[in-house]
């Protein structure tokens, strides 16, 4: 729809003849009557009807008038927003992260990145690894931070660190856990997990008595730390305090697991190269110095296995 002829139609609305809105519009009446039919032809309705010398709108045009409004003002904004992120000279950044990502290291990436770049307006969305690089490879997020065994393929990724993963209890009721080497020997305690996804297999065997099954890492974390069960955690989300509370099983992992930070094809530019390159320095400086992040030192395992989450 052409928005000068909506834009004629409300003048013509707004000054009730042809002549006063040709005026208002530095155009002659001509064009405008001309405009004005055009747009009729291209709705396929009358939008006016003849009353002594003059026109008034139909039903069609009354309710054309409140549309064609809104659709002007939306047409502004999306002006007034692409003219702005031109002056930044850089888009606004959509991020997509997993869950233990966002709950436990984006907290801590926000402000320095706004500090190096202090327009930027960030979308944040978080899914499973499968989904967020979907959603990269076609460009419907600009970044996303993912945990992957190996490289993922067909993006621009940089490898941040790796994913360890461990199983962790809470010392005091599950003092046994630390003899677990198999997941057949984990089976025996109270399972907490990430609800798998469709067709995927969990932890938690049919005859389990107790197990827990929620939608974030952050609830893991919540009910290990309660003493409800056992769950695996990356090591980035635990304090040094609360690995005191804590034993781990030693249930080997996948080694090649890592987290990675993973760019959309059209991410390009030389100031989105910038933010790019800030943004996977941040992100190894949290991950080399979980101290800086979260407070205390944490170990790394020397086992872990391909994220789910």
């Amino acid at each position: 729809m052409d928005f000068g002829r909506l834009e004629l139609f409300l003048r013509f609305v707004a000054t009730g003849s042809v002549s006063a809105a040709a005026r208002q519009a530095h155009l002659t009446q001509p064009a405008v009557s001309r405009n004005l039919h055009e747009l009729e032809s291209e709705l396929g309705v009358s939008l006016f009807a003849r009353r002594g010398r003059g026109l008034i709108l139909t039903a069609a045009g009354r309710s054309l008038v409140p549309r064609a409004r809104t659709l002007l003002e939306q047409s502004e904004q999306a002006r007034r927003e692409v003219a702005r992120c031109a002056q930044r000279d850089y888009f606004d950044l959509r991020l997509g992260t997993i869950d233990s990502v966002a709950a436990f290291l984006l907290p801590q990436l926000v402000v320095p990145l706004c500090d190096a770049f202090p327009e930027l307006a960030i979308k944040l969305s978080t899914a499973r690894t499968a989904t967020l690089l979907e959603r990269v490879r076609s460009n419907a997020l600009d970044f996303a931070i993912v945990s992957f065994s190996g490289a993922p393929s067909e993006v621009r990724a940089h490898r941040l660190g790796a994913y360890h993963l461990q199983f962790w209890g809470l010392k005091k009721r599950y003092p046994k856990l630390v003899n677990a080497r198999t997941q057949r020997q984990l089976a025996s305690f109270p399972i907490v997990e990430i609800e798998p996804p469709p067709g995927a297999e969990g932890l938690v065997p049919e005859a389990a008595l107790s197990y827990a099954k929620t939608s974030s890492v952050a609830s893991v974390k919540a009910l290990v730390l309660a003493g409800f069960g056992v769950g695996d955690l990356p090591d980035f989300m635990l304090t040094a305090a609360e690995r005191k509370q804590l034993v781990r099983a030693p249930v080997p992992h996948d080694p090649d697991c890592g987290l990675y930070l993973v760019a959309a094809p059209e991410w390009t530019g030389a100031t989105e190269q910038r933010l790019e390159t800030e943004m996977v320095k941040l992100l190894r400086k949290l991950l080399v110095n979980p101290i800086h992040c979260l407070g205390g030192f944490l170990p790394r395992s020397k086992a872990n296995r391909r994220h789910r989450r």
